[in-house]
């Protein structure tokens, strides 16, 4: 899963309405920034996963605003953990992913907009298909609760495909969305199924979340 694209495809934000004085008279562009949601290092350390990164990306889009064009700065946080996992034939891979996407709601003028808040988790989901080696999320098989950030949240679970090393792999993939403190948390993880006790995993890291909110 490559982190950037990913970044880049979930950042779209559709401001169409006015901003402040300065954003208006083109003295400053007008920025909102997620903070990041990460696995504690509780989960991580009960799970086996090892944190490959924490990373922001920053989108400016140009918008019309009292006759004239200005710029909105949306800077949106992703995580990215990994397991190495024994396939059989196919040997030792970094097949177990878990990865975290923090977007901040952008505030213009009393109204408010995000992308994430009317994507479905099915649409969500759309965009890391291309990006985990051939990844093609199915049926949703399964819902359960779980309590992260100080509240019951839905974890979805889907069945899918992926192509491991030209081969492919049933997979499993979970994923949540919800609103925690002015951003909109999305976390997903990714394992092929014939792994047991992984589905205890993604539940662990995803209960281990942190996220301060409002950066």
């Amino acid at each position: 899963m490559h982190t950037r694209q990913l970044l880049a495809a979930l950042a779209v934000v559709l401001v169409t309405a006015t901003a402040g004085c300065g954003f208006i008279t083109g003295q400053s562009a007008l920025a909102f920034g997620a903070s990041p949601a990460t696995a504690s290092d509780d989960a991580i350390s009960e799970t086996g996963y090892e944190e490959l990164a924490v990373e922001n990306s920053t989108v400016t889009r140009n918008f019309s605003a009292a006759g004239q064009t200005r710029q909105v700065e949306v800077t949106n946080q992703q995580a990215r953990y990994e397991r190495a996992v024994d396939l059989g034939p196919l040997g030792s891979q970094r097949a177990a992913v878990f990865v975290t996407f923090a977007s901040p709601e952008v505030d213009v003028v009393g109204q408010t907009f995000n992308p994430i808040a009317d994507m479905s988790t099915q649409e969500v989901l759309a965009q890391f298909e291309s990006q985990y080696e051939g990844l093609r999320v199915g049926d949703r098989v399964q819902n359960r609760s779980v309590q992260t950030l100080g509240s019951q949240r839905t974890l979805q679970q889907f069945e899918g495909t992926a192509a491991l090393s030209g081969t492919e792999v049933d997979v499993y993939v979970h994923a949540t969305k919800f609103q925690h403190e002015g951003d909109y948390v999305v976390a997903v993880g990714v394992h092929p199924q014939r792994l047991d006790g992984e589905t205890e995993n993604v539940v662990a890291l995803t209960e281990g979340l942190e996220h301060d909110g409002e950066d």
